[in-house]
Order: C-alpha cells, then sequence, then structure tokens
C-alpha cells in the first residue's frame, strides 16, 4: 500500500480524482506494496486501480496516454536496514548527538536503484532477488569489497554467515540486470592479491556487471572499541592507482572500456589531478565519486575563456573547501584573482569534528567552516561546497545556511558544481541560494525507522 502525499494540479492523477490521503491497494490485481510496485503496475495504458479512502474502497478505471505519468507524490518510503557491521562503517565512526537519520543504516535495494545507493545484498531473500529481476529494476549498485566468501564475511562484521555473493551476482547477470560495483580498499585487508581476485571475479560477470570503483577506507577520530584499520597513505594509494590504470588498460582492450576505475579521492591524495575525460569512459559511477573532479574541471574550462576581464565593481568573495581539493582550487582561484576589482580567497577548512583525516568538503561541519571563515577579512559573500548542505539546507552538524551567515557576520551561499556559474548569478545579484546537494536519507525524503524495522 502507498499513501499519496501530494498531487500535482492538472496532472493525470488529479483528473482521476485521487485526493490527499488515499491508500492505493492494489493496481490491475496486484498489490502494491511500495512506490516501485505503483510505477511498474501502473505502466499499462488501461487501469483498474483499488483506492482505500476512509473506510470505503473504491475501483477507479482510468486510462492512460502512453508515457503519461500520474503526478502523484507518495509519503515516506520505509527502508530496509543494514545487518552488516562493516569495519570500515562511517557510520560507526560519528559522535555521538548528531541528528537521528545520520545514524540510520540503511541497505536497501529499492533505493539502489532509485537513487543509486550501494547495498550489500546481505539482507534480501531470494524472493526480493526474483524481484530485481522480474521488475527489471536495472541498474544496481552493489557493495562487494572483496568476492572470497570468507574474507567478505570478516569486512562486513558479521557471525551469521550470508549467501555467496558470486552467486548473486551470477543470478542478476544471467537475468539481464547491470551492477555496478565498489570495492572500498581497507589496507592490508582486502587490497593485493585479494583485490586482484575481486577485480578478475567481477570481470567474468562484464557486461552485466559494468564497472567496479576501488573507493579508499575513510577514518575518523571516532574509533574507540573499534578494529584498527590502516589509513590510506598517498604512498598507498599511488599502488592503488597502478593497480586501476593497468588494470583498466587490459579490460579497455577486452571490453573496449576500463572496467575498474580508481576513486578521484586516491589521484588527490597523491597530489595529482584525475585524468582526462577518457579515463572514464561514461562515467558509470560519476556519484561516488569517480570523476566529479574531471567533469567539474571541464565546466570550468567550456567557460573560462569567456571570463572577464575586470568588473566595474570592487568586490571580495571567499570559496570554502575541504583540504583535499585544494589542490585542485588553486589555480582557478588564480585565475579568477586576474580579473579586476575582483578577489577570491580559498577557505581551506580543516576538519576537527571527524578529525583531521577526513578531508573531503561533503564532510565538513558548520562549526568548522564557521572557525575557518571568522579570519576577520571582510568579503562580500562566501560560497560554501554544494556537498556539504544537504536539500533540508542542513550541515551535519544541524546548522542552517542563515544561522552560520549569523554567527560569522558574511552574506553565504551554497555554490554549485560549476563554479564560474555561481560566480556569475553573484555578479548578476541573483537570490542566495541555501540548500545544497549532500546526499543524506532525509533529503531524500525517506522514512528513518527503528534499527529492527522490516518491510
Amino acid at each position: 500500500m502507498v499513501i499519496v502525499k501530494e498531487i500535482e494540479p492538472g496532472s493525470l492523477g488529479d483528473r482521476s480524482g485521487f485526493c490527499i490521503g488515499d491508500r492505493i491497494l492494489r493496481v490491475n490485481g496486484e498489490d502494491v506494496r511500495d512506490l516501485i510496485d505503483f510505477q511498474v503496475s501502473s505502466a499499462d495504458e488501461a487501469l483498474q486501480i483499488d483506492i482505500e479512502r476512509g473506510d470505503e474502497v473504491y475501483e477507479a478505471d482510468i486510462e492512460r496516454e502512453a508515457g503519461e505519468t500520474f503526478g502523484l507524490v507518495f509519503e515516506d518510503l520505509r527502508l530496509r536496514s543494514c545487518n552488516n557491521k562493516c569495519v570500515f562503517c562511517f557510520i560507526h565512526q560519528m559522535p555521538k548527538g548528531m541528528r537521528r537519520s545520520l545514524y540510520f543504516e540503511d541497505d536497501d535495494f529499492r533505493l539502489s536503484f532509485l537513487h543509486g545507493s550501494y547495498v550489500t545484498l546481505t539482507n534480501v531473500s531470494e524472493k526480493d532477488i526474483d524481484r530485481i529481476i522480474d521488475q527489471g529494476l536495472t541498474p544496481q549498485y552493489i557493495s562487494v569489497h572483496a568476492t572470497d566468501p570468507e574474507l567478505r564475511q570478516v569486512l562486513l562484521g558479521r557471525n551469521k554467515e550470508t549467501a555467496d555473493i558470486n552467486e548473486r551476482l551470477a543470478k542478476l547477470a544471467k537475468n539481464g540486470i547491470e551492477m555496478h560495483t565498489q570495492v572500498v580498499v581497507c589496507p592490508g585487508l582486502n587490497d593485493g592479491e585479494h583485490l586482484e581476485r575481486t577485480v578478475a571475479d567481477l570481470a567474468v560477470f562484464y557486461p552485466a556487471v559494468r564497472s567496479v570503483a576501488l573507493v579508499p577506507v575513510g577514518l575518523t577520530d571516532h574509533r574507540e572499541k573499534l578494529v584498527t584499520l590502516k589509513p590510506v597513505t598517498p604512498e598507498i594509494a599511488s599502488g592503488y592507482i597502478a593497480f586501476a590504470e593497468d588494470r583498466g588498460a587490459d579490460f579497455k582492450r577486452r571490453f573496449g572500456e576500463r572496467f575498474v576505475y580508481a576513486a578521484d579521492e586516491l589521484f588527490l591524495l597523491t597530489g595529482r589531478n584525475p585524468p582526462q575525460t577518457s579515463y572514464y569512459d561514461a562515467f558509470p559511477q560519476l556519484e561516488n565519486g569517480i570523476g566529479m573532479v574531471r567533469s567539474f574541471l571541464n565546466t570550468w574550462s567550456a567557460k573560462s575563456g569567456n571570463l572577464p576581464v575586470g568588473i566595474p565593481k570592487l568586490s571580495r568573495i571567499g570559496l570554502v573547501t575541504g583540504r583535499l581539493a585544494a589542490g585542485v582550487l588553486d589555480p582557478l582561484v588564480h585565475r579568477l584573482n586576474e580579473i579586476e576589482n575582483f578577489q577570491v580567497d580559498l577557505l581551506v577548512v580543516d576538519n576537527d569534528f571527524f578529525g583531521r583525516g577526513i578531508t573531503v568538503s561533503g564532510l565538513l561541519t558548520g562549526r568548522d567552516i564557521v572557525t575557518r571563515i571568522q579570519d576577520g577579512t571582510m568579503r562580500n559573500i562566501v560560497f560554501l561546497p554544494p556537498n556539504c548542505i544537504n536539500g533540508d539546507g542542513l550541515t551535519l552538524d544541524d546548522m542552517t545556511v542563515p544561522q552560520l551567515e549569523e554567527i560569522v557576520g558574511t552574506p553565504l551561499s551554497v555554490g554549485d558544481y560549476d563554479l564560474i556559474g555561481s560566480i556569475e548569478r553573484y555578479w548578476a545579484d541573483q537570490r542566495i541560494a541555501v540548500q545544497g546537494e549532500g546526499r543524506q536519507l532525509n533529503e531524500l525524503g525517506y522514512y528513518v525507522g527503528r534499527k529492527n524495522d522490516k518491510n
């Protein structure tokens, strides 16, 4: 059952007489468990929909044109929680006292299909696998980490044996489900010969398994009572990059695309910019930080030739970033500072909240940003990274942009991944943005339930 929360005026749902609060039970005789069931079942042009309204159940006969959407927004989807205790799980490394949603560990194949979230497939039954196949819920994004069953059990922190990931991948591949996989590489655990085996095993399922991302483990200062893990140093990162480049070149010859890709963070850890566009093929894992920096730089290159020689009014702005991306932004800021009457300050924020080992901008908190901005310099505006503010306008430590602005006494705005576009909007006196693109559960509008909630 799904419950109607909003109805787009003039849409098919509006014209068909749906009301807010209606509970959709069945479509063409098929039970509706969630919004995916509704989407799949309502794809036909002739529809009979059973609707519960108050104490009454109605049947609605609806004619739908091909491709026409209902314009219905449903109440929040209850997510499946994770049943693993991964040795590298970031949620287990967070300090206490943050908002509840940040501690919820989702592991839901429906969210993987809808929004590209990664799942382990440890909390699914064969019936769930069959549903993915029958409903064509493709692509799926899967956290593999290791294909060796015993090692994977260790990495996932599982005492109870789970289904062999290779068997699950084989069944999905056989039935035409496209998959994108990731390996969180932990030095001394799943790298070396284990990484060799994992990538080789996954390549067997190409092209169903379309890509493998190598992502470095992130370690905070809040790992009390957790397994001791080694950080990914620049030297280790160089080794992972070399592995990805070597294997990728071989796969390029065999498959026509690299198949295995190193995360942007690995390149930046070594002081290198990520490779050119051709390295990323069709950018299969952009949202996972595979090619995001290259995409950002491409956007800059396409627009930087049109930057003005000068601007009429003296202006000084700040750009907030994490330590990791400072080297990427340095030359861009230098170029912007060549514009007459325009000065840009690169404000690099160290992460004291999670620990200095966390250097990405997406994990910056309001309190650390405030500390860096309050340096006594008068600026017309300061731009915040889009990934450190979520769609509700909140930082990880529950501060809003207006609250930050009041503390620092400087206008703030959330930038986007088009740096020149953000600056041009400021020059044109357009509205200051207070919401970002941080990928957090409450931003996506999902129910955050208790650990033991089941669907």
